[in-house]
């Protein structure tokens, strides 16, 4: 057991002596990241455009259901059902929206972020920012009952929207 143990000490020791005074020290400035080399840049294009091929369906698919959650009847949103629909609706389009400028921002860095945040600023979009201050001032729903990333962007989005009724109030 103890030559089992001389053996394992003896391979760290020699990594530590590889890499502390055999392995060249590299040439490159630290901080510097390496360029990314994907199927994407291989064409010319950015790097983030490796997965565009899958986030605008995306965005279409969560612009789309966010949409149809926000033309349903405003009577549907008072009950249960239907209110924690439009909750879930709200959470998931804007946990997607964030996520993608979170992701392409720390993967890619600050052009790739602006580039997802312009991806989610279209007419559809306008429309839905606009159909949820419309929902909110009429008081179908609350920022207490929205998760924090949804919550955080809707609270700058509706600063000064003043709720009117409590349409649901029995």
């Amino acid at each position: 057991m103890k030559a089992v143990l001389f053996i394992i000490c003896g391979i760290c020791l020699a990594n530590i002596v590889m890499a502390t005074f055999i392995w060249p020290p590299t040439t490159k400035a630290l901080g510097t990241p390496a360029p990314v080399v994907n199927a994407a840049t291989l064409q010319g294009l950015d790097p983030w455009m490796v997965n565009e091929r899958y986030n605008v369906p995306n965005r279409e698919r969560t612009r789309k259901a966010t949409l149809e959650t926000l033309d349903k009847p405003w009577a549907s949103y008072c009950t249960t059902e239907g209110h924690e629909f439009l909750i879930r609706a709200i959470n998931y389009y804007y946990s997607q929206r964030g996520a993608e400028a979170w992701s392409y921002g720390h993967t890619y860095g600050e052009v790739a972020r602006r580039f997802a945040v312009k991806a989610w600023t279209t007419p559809d979009d306008d429309r839905i920012e606009r159909l949820m201050g419309e929902t909110y001032s009429r008081g179908y729903f609350s920022l207490d009952e929205l998760r924090s990333a949804a919550r955080e962007t809707l609270a700058a989005q509706l600063r000064g929207v003043h709720v009117s009724a409590n349409p649901c109030a029995r």
